[in-house]
């Protein structure tokens, strides 16, 4: 709904004028800093009234992952929770702020879901495996060219709805839908899923920054950080590393970016930042955890891509398994082997 829209409700609703009502709104974003909009404010008087703003309900239909874009806004979409990522938490403007994230399936493909800061307490309530069905969401492209689903004020997101219908989307809770592969069948731009040791890996600096709001890439100019959609910002460091994954077949050069790259080198963000601090070396946490990684049994979900650079296809991984379940792979293997592969 748009900002003259709410205010007519809430004055036909609410009686309130219209010189009173916009004081408020006012003296509401003030109180928060300027960090949120005319219709932002006056979303939030509305539910301090109790007007209830948001049109959407369980009834919109939902739109298939598969046919996201990013210049979508007020989508729904449904389905199935297949990862959970840890909540992040930065400073913006001397502000302690946080983000979460998880894994959404809906059958057609998988998106990322971002909540922001006021919807965490949310976030909090979903588990692995839960069907969710989310109202008023807007459509974002991240820096690695991939689809997120980003939760609002405006937002709804429904736990398990007895209203909505589940049981058309069948991929399980912890199963990505890719192509299983050996390293020496691999082709560019696929969405694959392959299973090898790290025997390499590349001791470079295994940072780069990121504005804190948009998480895009940001570059320090004369000193001062700038993202080119919120301006002048105070970084937030994300953790990235390259490696080697020999399944046998073959080798490849592979990618992991934030959680999976702590998922790589066993060490959170935080822990890296502070051992590179500690030796005044960005890529020390390599070197620190590199006895223990190299050798270690990996499961690779990710995009295969061509390099230029290196005339080579590598691997951009978007999720990792580092704790295999040994039995569940080879029954799975059995399995397609005798009927054909099954994701």
């Amino acid at each position: 709904m748009e900002y003259e829209q709410i205010i007519s409700k809430i004055i036909k609703e609410k009686g309130v004028s219209k010189e009173i009502l916009e004081s408020k709104i006012k003296d509401k974003i003030l109180e928060l800093d300027n960090l949120i909009s005319q219709e932002g404010a006056a979303n939030i008087i509305a539910g301090e009234l109790g007007v209830d703003i948001n049109e959407s309900d369980l009834s919109q239909e939902s739109v298939e992952i598969k046919k996201l874009l990013p210049i979508m806004k007020n989508v729904s979409i449904a389905g199935k929770v297949t990862d959970i990522y840890p909540i992040s938490s930065f400073q913006r403007e001397g502000k302690e702020q946080e983000v979460g994230a998880l894994s959404l399936n809906d059958g057609t493909g998988f998106a990322r879901v971002v909540f922001w800061n006021d919807s965490i307490s949310l976030f909090k309530n979903i588990k692995q495996g839960d069907c969710i069905k989310i109202i008023n969401a807007y459509i974002k492209e991240n820096k690695f060219g991939k689809i997120e689903v980003h939760i609002s004020f405006r937002s709804k997101v429904r736990i398990n709805p007895e209203e909505e219908d589940f049981s058309s989307i069948k991929i399980s809770a912890n199963k990505v839908p890719c192509e299983k592969i050996d390293l020496a069948e691999i082709k560019k731009d696929s969405d694959i899923k392959v299973f090898g040791i790290i025997v390499q890996l590349f001791k470079k600096n295994c940072f780069f920054t990121v504005c804190p709001e948009c998480k895009k890439s940001a570059k320090a100019e004369d000193g001062i950080f700038m993202c080119k959609e919120h301006g002048r910002i105070i970084p937030e460091k994300k953790m990235f590393i390259s490696y080697v994954l020999d399944d046998g077949t073959s080798n490849i050069r592979c990618t992991s970016f934030g959680f999976d790259a702590e998922k790589i080198l066993g060490i959170s963000t935080k822990q890296a930042v502070e051992i590179a601090d500690k030796h005044e070396d960005n890529s020390y946490p390599i070197e620190h955890s590199m006895n223990t990684v190299i050798g270690k049994e990996v499961i690779i979900y990710g995009k295969t891509q061509f390099n230029d650079f290196s005339n080579s296809i590598e691997i951009v991984s978007n999720k990792i398994i580092d704790k295999i379940d040994y039995s569940s792979e080879l029954k799975e293997i059995y399995e397609e082997s005798k009927y054909g592969d099954k994701n």
